[in-house]
This record gives C-alpha cells, sequence and structure tokens, in this order.
C-alpha cells in the first residue's frame, strides 16, 4: 500500500515570488559595487596610455638636452604622441632644469575624475613627478 502525505505541494518546480527578489536585490547589489571600479580600471588603462606618451616625451627631451644642454618645446622633439586617443598634449613647458607636457583628458571621463588633466614634470635626472588636477586623479590613477 502506498502512503499518501498530506502536506506535499504539487507541482513545486519553480521559485517563488520572494525568491525570485532576493536574487535581483543580490545582484543589483553585486552591481553597484563592480561598476564604479571597472570605470576605475578603464580609465587606469587610458591614462597608462598617456603616460607611455609622456615616457616617450621624456626620452625625446633627454636626447635633445644632452645634444643642446637645454630642454625645449615640443615642436623640436623627435617624437609624436599624437596617436593618443582620449588624451591629448595641451602644453610642453621647457625650463633650465626641468621640463613638464600637460594631458587634458578628451571626451568624457567617469563622474570622479570628469574632464581631468595631469601635468608630468621631469628632468636633471630626476624621477618624473605627477600631478593631477584633481584628488581622485592624483590618488587613484597616477601612480605614486
Amino acid at each position: 500500500m502506498k502512503k499518501v502525505h498530506l502536506g506535499s505541494r504539487r507541482g513545486s518546480a519553480g521559485f517563488t515570488l520572494i525568491e525570485l527578489l532576493v536574487v535581483v536585490l543580490i545582484i543589483g547589489i553585486l552591481a553597484s559595487i563592480a561598476v564604479p571600479q571597472y570605470a576605475k580600471i578603464v580609465e587606469k588603462g587610458r591614462i597608462a596610455e598617456a603616460l607611455s606618451c609622456a615616457d616617450t616625451f621624456n626620452g625625446a627631451q633627454e636626447r635633445y638636452y644632452l645634444k643642446f644642454n637645454s630642454y625645449t618645446a615640443a615642436t623640436n622633439l623627435d617624437v609624436n604622441c599624437g596617436a593618443a586617443l582620449k588624451f591629448y598634449v595641451a602644453t610642453v613647458s621647457p625650463g633650465a632644469s626641468t621640463w613638464n607636457v600637460v594631458f587634458a583628458r578628451s571626451g568624457t571621463a567617469p563622474a570622479p575624475y570628469s574632464g581631468y588633466s595631469f601635468t608630468y614634470t621631469s628632468g636633471n635626472g630626476a624621477l618624473p613627478a605627477y600631478a593631477g588636477s584633481n584628488t581622485s586623479v592624483t590618488t587613484d590613477l597616477l601612480p605614486q
């Protein structure tokens, strides 16, 4: 003889509405954490392109300095970093013993960084120094 359970549920193959709402809530929380981090990582990749260009300028400036004993403007250098997609060279300012180049962000950047620029300063054999136009750029994106 077969036993029948009176309290058993028939057709319980799906999910309840509460279970679905909990899953949607968890996905929403994870997305709210992941999206800003993703934007930061993407922006770090884009600024790496400009930093590579700054290093190219550094090498060109040092070659020029060895030849003429002074730093120069960008037009006298043997390099061109015009291929940068998200940055453009705003200014190159040579000095007697140092020089700097300002890179400006083109297009729209994510919220904490929007419309930023950064300055790369080098010369006299010193390590390059970086300064961003806002605190988020300096602390999050630029090398320390």
